[in-house]
């Protein structure tokens, strides 16, 4: 059976800002992968909030959330996986000192570790596929907390690009889904996404992971 794992933060966990409450399985954009992908796929939920890309957070700001450092921990417990989804990015810019450059080199950092592991099948390596945040709606109380944030996050998409591209030597092409193209963060906190918002990711997802598998 093909397995894809699902590497997030709470946008993958399914938080919802206008409810504040953890939305239903299938209604989460993992679980619209699962159903467009059908019963032959394993779609795996690995979705924690506050994770970041590759940062520690302050030990008061709940600690153990770095991805990097999980990130290899996740692929021997779930192995093998024909694909991993690292979708990450958001909380990092809520973190002293990171711009959009650095989240970009962070996401790159676990394509990195994907790509020297054996977690696929037969020892092989999985297919990576590197979802972009969108930028930040209206921080409203949170701009006191990083007044940065929403200026470095439209920014994602140019420095995801611009880093993988200046990466590829090192770890190969890596496929890139802008979900600034697709949805907009919720009006409501500024960085959570919204059912149909989550529907939209799903099947975007399921669409590029289709193209993907059939290739290998």
């Amino acid at each position: 059976m093909t397995a894809v794992l699902c590497y997030g933060d709470s946008n993958t966990w399914g938080y919802t800002a206008s409810t504040q409450e953890r939305m239903g399985r299938w209604e989460r954009w993992p679980g619209v992968l699962q159903r467009e992908l059908g019963d032959d796929v394993h779609v795996i939920e690995e979705g924690l909030s506050g994770r970041t890309t590759a940062f520690d957070r302050p030990v008061d700001l709940d600690p153990n959330r770095n991805g990097l450092t999980y990130l290899p921990v996740s692929l021997d417990t779930h192995a093998p996986l024909d694909a991993v989804v690292i979708s990450l990015g958001t909380n990092d810019l809520f973190l002293p000192g990171v711009n959009a450059h650095h989240v970009a080199s962070g996401a790159m950092a676990l394509v990195d570790v994907v790509r020297r592991s054996e977690a696929g099948p037969g020892g092989g390596i999985p297919l990576v596929l590197v979802v972009i945040p969108p930028p930040f709606a209206d921080l409203g109380v949170w701009r006191l907390e990083a007044p940065d944030a929403e200026q470095e996050s439209r920014r994602f998409a140019d420095a995801f690009r611009a880093i993988a591209a200046r990466e590829r030597e090192d770890i190969g092409d890596v496929e890139l889904l802008d979900l600034g193209q697709l949805i907009a963060s919720s009006s409501v906190d500024g960085i959570h996404f919204e059912i149909a918002d989550h529907r939209a990711i799903g099947v975007a997802v399921a669409d590029r992971l289709r193209t993907m598998l059939s290739l290998r």
